[in-house]
């Protein structure tokens, strides 16, 4: 408090008179001293609908592409496994853009941008994954 212009004396005694209130004097030094946002009062219920709402959202946006793999052979019975792969990483980078522009609801970005960067995001992480299953393959072999 003394870079904020009290004197050593007062910003002393306004310390310890802050620490006799244990609660008070940490969700102010959570604010103060580290900049994190003091959690409401139902943050636990609060937390769990999150949780909830993101376990949902990652069942569903991360079982879409797996569709590429079940409607698709369904429809076409004859085709490659390779062409199937391709479908599927068509179908992903769709969902990966769907996703990111949905994201933008929540957000102030805009809409294309955001399913852009998640495209792009998801896309270099789907990436570096395949490659990894490969080069792993390799070395098994």
């Amino acid at each position: 408090y003394k870079s904020k212009g009290m004197s050593t004396k007062d910003a002393e005694l306004v310390i310890n008179i802050m620490a006799k209130y244990k609660e008070f004097y940490v969700d102010l030094m959570m604010v103060e001293e580290l900049s994190l946002q003091v959690p409401e009062e139902d943050y636990k219920i609060e937390a769990m609908k999150e949780g909830f709402v993101m376990f949902l959202s990652f069942a569903f946006f991360g079982a879409l592409p797996l569709l590429g793999y079940v409607i698709i052979p369904m429809n076409f019975p004859s085709m490659s496994s390779q062409h199937l792969f391709i479908f599927a990483c068509i179908i992903t980078g769709f969902v990966l853009f769907i996703m990111g522009s949905v994201k933008s609801f929540f957000s102030a970005s805009n809409w294309f941008t955001s399913g852009a960067e998640t495209l792009l995001l998801g896309g270099t992480c789907a990436t570096v994954a395949y490659l990894i299953g490969q080069w792993v393959d390799t070395m098994s072999q």
